[in-house]
Parts: structure tokens; C-alpha cells; sequence
């Protein structure tokens, strides 16, 4: 689920940058409170051509590639993975980024360094599945007919001829591959991996303009999205190894909306869903409710944290609004300037823009809860206690109250388990990174029990 940054603009004062050159080797640390995960970017100009790489040591991953563009003292880079990172140069050694992947958006303050790298131990991802597997896995491709693009992904199925109950994935927001991966966390091969153990189909596929996948993701919207995964079942109905009697969808975060909005509307052959974190009530009042969580896990005070809470349900409300982007950009600076001392600050200015970008408005102005009392199929919907950026108590509170009764449905909240269902401290974004497990494993029993009880 997206996190917008507005919150720090409001409690930080921003800095301006100043011209200077780009080559060389800079590192800092992704962190959020007390949790850190380093991060490089390597720029090279040859012959007139910028050259970017990323590396994650800590995680042991070297050499990303991508590409970099520049506007006044501004640096813009987009890596492999869904990763983008924003910077403005304040001196000639720094750079203030933000790094945005998956949905997840953080801090990064990148020092120029000299010398060889620091070698850094691997974080050790326990639970990623290697081969030999137990079961069959072929790659596939197929066609959204609906906006004419062709999507690629991986089924996984019993080697046990038959038919299987069968269920696709959908991924948070942001840019992901079929594997949800972040920070090294494989969070759907994992997924995948069990529930196939336990003869079920599972089809997991990358984003569209990710990966292997045609389309453009920047200017998508949910409904670009909900068309893949009406293909996707599509796809999966006609295959011999599923049941199509039993056919659903797996959601993660913004997937996990995909599936109620779907279910809602009645879709055609669509038997349950399962919701891992899924939003259950307006995304403007999401959005504050998730600020509000990250501030709040971060230790900023509760006063600061109610100033900020009442300027974003202003700043969300504009958003949600029928105002031109023009209209709205300047109801936004309005609404902000007064708690910022530099108005005319580069990443503030970028912020509000992203923040008006036509998909991001249409996100802002879903509204599940006219979808929720129309789902008559089984719903599986889970909330992990310490997750920050789709808090349980409101989301569960929407879905009990919402949701027409159905005795084959569990609506649970995980004690101790944050955004990607992992055992946490506190909950903090970064803490995703400094954890090896990727998600528990009583959660994914639970699933795989319900479903084949189904």
C-alpha cells in the first residue's frame, strides 16, 4: 500500500541543493526509526552517456541496472525491481533522496565515497523456496484483451494429474514482479511454493511494464489492474489442471482491494477471495490513518501527530476533490506553506504533484465500503497487529460491519505481525529489511486449510 511522505514535509524543514557533479560512488542507509539497510548508487558518465547501478550489499545484491535523468539539481533514477529514487544535491558530497519500491517510500540521505566497497554480510532469506521443487512449474503468458497487452508470469501445479482448486496473486502497489519481491523478500514464491504443496494452482504474474509483462505501469490505474486479473482467471479457468469451480484470488495490500472491488461487482466465475491487508474503508481516509500509524511507530509526539492528522485529512480531501490540478495544487501549497518554512522547496513541490497524478487520484477516491456489502462469495481477510500501513482495528471494525454473513468466513487479526505478515517489534517500514523471515507460517497454514475447506 502507497505511503506518501507529506507527513515529514510538515515536521521537517526541507533543503535547497546546490550544482555539482554526479559521478562517482554514494551510499546511505534506508532507515526509519531505529532500523537501517545500507543502499549504493553508482553513476558513470562515458562517452557523454550517464550510467546507473544499484547495489544492496547487505542483502548481497550488486549491479541493478537502470537509468538516470537530471533537471537543474535534481537527479531522477529508475533501477530494475519497481525502484525509484529522487534526489536533490544540498552540498558536494550529499544527496537528499527519497527511495520509493513497492509501494514503500523512505528517506535516503546518500554520502560521495571513496575507497572499495565495505563488504557487508548477506541478510539470510530462510523461507525462499530452492529446487528441486515438489511440483510442476511452467512459465506462461496471456492477453488482456481489454487494453490489448500480454501479461507473463509463472503457474505452479500438483505433478498429480486432476483438478485443483487454483487461485491467482495480486501484489501491492508499486511496481513489482511476479515474486512480490522487496528487500530480498520473495513474498509470493514463498506463497506460492506452499499453498502448491498443499494442491492448489497458483498462477503469480509481473505487473504490467514490469518484468516480462507489456503496458505502462506509471500511468495505470486499478482499474488497468482489475482488467489483468480478469484475464489472468480467464487464463487459469481454461487450464486442465484447475477445478473451475474453485477459482479465486489472493490479494496482498492494494491486491488485496482488487479482490473485494471484484467480488463486489459479481464477477463471473470468481468462487472466494483472500485479503491479506486489503484496505476496507475509503483510501482517503486510509491514507491519514496510515501517516498517522507510521508517525506514530516512529515516535514523533502525539502533538505533532494531530497537527499533521488534521492537515491531511485537509491535503486528502483536495486530492479526493473534482478541483483541476491546478485548483488543487494550489489548495494543497495552502494548506501546507504555513507549517513549512520554505514554500518553494523542489521535493515538496515533486510530492504534491505525484500526489495529483491522475492514477493516484483515482486511487484516492476508491471507496470499498460500496463494494463490501455486495460480496457473496467466501472471504479469507487477515490484518497483522503491528502493520502501519493498513492498520487491522478500522479495516477489520469495515469488514464485520460491512460484509453480508457468511459462515465460511474468517476475518482474523495476527497478533505481532506487520504489512508483509512477518513477526515484528514495532511495525516499521525498514524493519522489512532487518527481518529474515518473509511471512509466517501459520498464516500461510491458515490460508491453504481454508481454502482446500472450502
Amino acid at each position: 500500500m502507497r505511503i506518501c511522505i507529506l507527513l515529514f514535509f510538515i515536521l521537517m524543514q526541507c533543503c535547497l541543493g546546490f550544482s555539482q557533479d554526479y559521478e562517482g560512488r554514494w551510499q546511505g542507509d534506508l532507515s526509519y526509526g531505529s532500523a537501517s539497510l545500507p543502499f549504493v548508487l553508482k553513476l558513470k558518465l562515458t562517452n557523454g552517456q550517464w550510467m546507473v547501478e544499484g547495489d544492496s550489499p547487505k542483502q548481497g545484491v550488486h549491479g541493478i541496472p537502470g537509468k538516470v535523468s537530471f533537471g537543474a539539481d535534481s537527479i531522477f533514477v529508475q533501477l530494475q525491481g519497481g525502484i525509484r529514487i529522487s534526489g536533490v544535491l544540498f552540498d558536494d558530497s550529499t544527496i537528499k533522496a527519497t527511495f520509493m519500491q513497492a509501494g514503500v517510500k523512505l528517506p535516503l540521505l546518500l554520502a560521495r565515497q571513496t575507497g572499495a566497497d565495505t563488504a557487508l554480510k548477506p541478510l539470510i532469506r530462510p523461507q525462499t523456496p530452492q529446487p528441486p521443487y515438489g511440483y510442476d512449474t511452467i512459465d506462461v503468458s496471456f492477453r488482456n484483451n481489454y487494453d490489448k497487452i500480454t501479461l507473463a508470469g509463472t503457474m505452479s501445479y500438483p505433478k498429480k494429474s486432476g483438478r485443483y482448486p487454483a487461485v491467482i496473486l495480486l501484489t501491492g502497489s508499486g511496481a513489482q514482479n511476479r515474486n512480490e519481491e522487496l528487500f530480498g523478500h520473495q513474498v509470493f514464491k514463498i506463497l506460492s511454493d506452499y499453498l502448491t504443496n498443499q494442491g492448489v494452482v497458483v498462477l503469480r504474474y509481473d505487473d504490467r511494464g514490469v518484468g516480462l509483462s507489456g503496458g505502462v505501469f506509471e500511468t495505470s490505474t486499478i482499474e488497468d489492474f482489475s482488467k489483468d486479473a480478469i484475464a489472468a482467471l480467464e487464463f487459469l479457468k481454461k487450464q486442465k489442471q484447475v477445478d473451475p469451480q474453485k477459482l479465486g484470488i489472493i490479494g496482498h495490500s492494494e491486491g488485496g482491494l482488487i479482490a473485494e472491488l471484484l467480488a463486489g461487482q459479481g464477477l463471473s466465475g470468481l468462487s472466494f477471495i483472500v485479503s491479506l491487508a486489503g484496505p476496507a474503508i475509503s483510501i482517503d481516509r486510509l491514507m491519514v490513518e496510515q501517516l498517522y500509524a507510521i508517525g506514530k511507530s516512529g515516535g514523533i509526539s502525539e502533538a505533532n501527530l494531530d497537527i499533521a492528522k488534521q492537515i491531511n485529512i485537509k491535503n486528502f480531501a483536495i486530492i479526493k476533490s473534482d478541483l483541476t490540478t491546478a485548483e488543487a495544487y494550489t489548495a494543497l501549497m495552502g494548506n501546507v506553506g504555513g507549517v513549512i518554512e520554505n514554500n518553494g522547496s523542489t521535493e515538496l513541490q515533486t510530492e504534491l504533484m505525484t500526489m495529483l497524478a491522475p492514477a493516484y487520484r483515482y486511487f484516492v477516491r476508491i471507496e470499498p465500503e460500496q463494494y463490501l456489502p455486495k460480496i457473496t462469495v467466501p472471504v479469507f481477510a487477515a490484518f497483522g497487529s503491528l502493520d502501519v500501513q493498513v492498520p487491522a482495528d478500522v479495516n477489520l471494525k469495515s469488514l464485520f460491519d460491512l460484509l453480508p454473513k457468511n459462515k465460511k468466513n474468517v476475518l482474523k487479526e495476527y497478533e505481532g505481525l506487520n504489512h508483509l505478515f512477518q513477526h515484528a517489534k514495532t511495525g516499521q517500514v525498514t524493519e522489512y529489511a532487518q527481518i529474515e523471515e518473509t511471512i509466517s507460517v501459520q498464516l500461510l497454514k491458515d490460508i491453504a486449510d481454508w481454502i482446500k475447506g472450502l
